[in-house]
């Protein structure tokens, strides 16, 4: 723990240092801190906008507000289907945990989510419905083993591609499609 953290703050530390532009829009290779802007986004909407304001009806957020009611029928609907189904796949549904997960939304992409969600449905479904006894033997080291491989990949990608400056001969659409986005401006 003592380890991560100090790693955790010298690489902070150097990006702020380093890194031209960093968490604006003018960030080299995309550094634009995009979940440091949506948690200040939203702390200026509870804050200093404030709920009455940017809920009301004419500002077009209000609709919204009928998520507070969603919620609540949602879990209440998930448990009378566990009742009504005890050994259903409604025992696996976790509404808060689902609503929750949703917050990370807004910064993240469309990758982000199918990858896991393709990883998820293979190793939590299909693999541990056919091969049991390798699933319950391998799933938690192949689940490390994915994290850290992400880890030491980006460390690596950073280091040979973008410190090097190599990145800046790479110009195709996967490396343009993020700062052609109407949301990245909003």
């Amino acid at each position: 723990m003592v380890a991560g953290t100090l790693s955790s703050v010298g690489v902070l530390n150097w990006a702020l240092n380093h890194i031209e532009g960093v968490c604006t829009q003018k960030a080299v290779n995309g550094f634009s801190c995009p979940y440091s802007r949506i948690h200040f986004n939203t702390s200026l909407i509870w804050g200093a906008i404030g709920p009455r304001r940017f809920f009301n009806n004419d500002i077009g957020y209000s609709a919204l507000l009928y998520f507070f009611i969603i919620g609540p029928v949602l879990v209440i609907a998930v448990y009378l289907l566990r009742r009504r189904y005890p050994n259903s796949l409604w025992e696996k549904v976790h509404v808060p945990l689902f609503l929750g997960g949703l917050n990370y939304l807004p910064p993240a992409t469309g990758t982000n989510y199918s990858s896991w969600a393709i990883t998820g449905l293979i190793f939590g479904y299909l693999i541990r419905k056919r091969l049991y006894a390798w699933w319950y033997k391998y799933n938690f080291v192949l689940s490390a083993a994915l994290d850290s491989s992400v880890s030491i990949a980006g460390v690596v990608i950073f280091f040979t591609i973008f410190f090097t400056g190599a990145s800046s001969h790479f110009s195709w659409w996967g490396t343009k499609v993020y700062k052609a986005s109407p949301l990245r401006h909003s």
